[in-house]
This record gives structure tokens, C-alpha cells and sequence, in this order.
């Protein structure tokens, strides 16, 4: 398991956008300190992370959701896959078996939790916990917000998003004891030159 000091990295700042697709949005992309790739062929993932190994966006830390690249199985050979691109520092996934073989593969684990109720709380901090993930990604937001209280008898520790549409909800998300804060919206990226 990385260490925190290693988690911390990833997480230095607060916005963590989510590409489906780099466009024109390089520079406020470089204000972050890590990304998630999310979506897209396998066959285009590559050419994605060669974008990051030239400035403004060399200093990223890459993850990517394995569960919505098309092409690529939520499985141990698709993470042998991902560490053999190289450049790659984690991923993102719903499949919480998957945390063994990432750490083995020297990838940061990020699991997707959806917060439909108390019981889904319950359940999910359980299955987290027992497959060691080194982060929980709590969806959405405003779930996380709410459960805070809850969160804090976690040991794993926790970022959010899905759903937030201001700066605002990303204070709130951040004040509430969340790491960071996931988000598709150029416009709150630019929230890392001022959070």
C-alpha cells in the first residue's frame, strides 16, 4: 500500500479534472496534479498519455478509469496492459477485486463507491476496507458531503464527485474531509490557481 506522503501526491491539488478528451483545455488541465482519463478506445489511450509527457502537463499524475475505456477489460491482464504503456499511476474502477493486482503492478487504486442509501455506505466502506484500496472515490458529492460524520471512521481516505456544478459544492466537498474533488467542468478546474 503507498504510503500517505504517496497518496498526498496525487492530491495536491483540489480539482482532479476528468478528460474524455484533452481538446484545447491544456493549460487550465496544467494547473491540476493529477488527471483521470476516462472513456475513449483503447487504441487512442496511448496517444492520450503521450500528450502528458511534454510540458504544460508533464508534472501530472495520470489514473485512468478502466471501467469506461472501450476495448480494455476491468481485469488483471488489462492492468498488465496499462502498467506495460508505462507513464500511467493508477486507476479508477468499480471492481474492488482489482485493487491486489494494481498494487502488485505498482498502480494507486481509486474504487468508485455510489451512495444510494445507508446500507450502500455500510457496504461499501466494508468491501473497500477488505480489498485495501488506497482511495475511495464517493459518488456523488453531495452523498459524501452528507456522510462525513460516517467517513471519518474510514481508514482509507477519500475523494468525491459527480454532481458538482460550483465552487461551492467543491468547498463543501473539500471541507467536509475529501481529499479532492472529481470533476468534468473546465470552469472548476480553474479553482486549483485559487483553492
Amino acid at each position: 500500500m503507498p504510503s500517505s506522503h504517496q497518496i498526498d501526491r496525487f492530491f495536491t491539488k483540489p480539482v482532479i479534472p476528468v478528460l474524455w478528451d484533452i481538446g484545447a483545455y491544456s493549460d487550465v488541465i496544467a494547473l491540476a496534479s493529477s488527471v483521470i482519463l476516462q472513456g475513449g478506445p483503447i487504441v487512442e489511450l496511448s496517444r492520450a498519455i503521450d500528450r502528458f509527457a511534454n510540458p504544460p502537463l508533464d508534472h501530472l499524475r495520470i489514473l485512468v478509469h478502466i471501467d469506461l475505456v472501450a476495448g480494455l477489460e476491468a481485469n488483471e491482464a488489462g492492468l498488465e496492459l496499462l502498467a506495460d504503456m508505462g507513464n500511467i499511476d493508477g486507476i479508477v474502477t468499480v471492481h474492488h477485486q482489482l485493487t491486489k493486482a494494481a498494487k502488485r503492478l505498482g498502480l494507486l487504486s481509486i474504487v468508485r463507491m455510489f451512495l444510494s442509501d445507508s446500507r450502500a455506505l455500510e457496504r461499501g466502506l466494508n468491501v473497500a476496507e477488505k480489498s485495501r484500496a488506497d482511495v475511495v472515490e464517493i459518488l456523488p458529492a453531495a452523498a459524501a458531503v452528507k456522510v462525513a460524520y460516517e467517513l471519518r471512521s474510514c481508514s482509507i481516505p477519500h475523494i468525491t464527485g459527480g454532481l458538482c456544478r460550483t465552487e461551492v459544492d467543491i468547498r463543501e466537498a473539500l471541507e467536509s474531509g475529501c481529499l479532492a474533488v472529481t470533476s468534468t467542468r473546465p470552469e472548476l478546474w480553474r479553482l486549483n490557481e485559487k483553492i
